[in-house]
C-alpha cells in the first residue's frame, strides 16, 4: 500500500492535470522520470500524463465546437 506522502503526490498531480493540462503533463513527466524506483508513483506519473492529454484534447474539442 502506498504511503500517505505518495498518495498526496498522486492526487495533487491529478488535480493539476485537470486544472491545467500543460502543467499536468510537466508534473507527470517529472514524477514519472524521477520516481523510477517507486512503482506506485511511476505508474501514476504515466497516468497523470495520459489524463492531462485527454483533458487537453476534450477542452480543445469543446472550444472548437462552440460548446465552451
Amino acid at each position: 500500500m502506498a504511503e500517505t506522502k505518495e498518495l498526496i503526490i498522486a492526487i495533487v498531480g491529478y488535480i493539476i492535470a485537470f486544472l491545467s493540462p500543460i502543467l499536468g503533463i510537466i508534473a507527470g513527466v517529472i514524477i514519472y522520470f524521477t520516481q523510477k524506483e517507486n512503482p506506485f508513483l511511476n505508474k501514476h506519473g504515466k497516468y497523470i500524463i495520459i489524463f492531462a492529454i485527454l483533458v487537453w484534447i476534450i477542452g480543445l474539442i469543446l472550444m472548437f465546437t462552440g460548446i465552451l
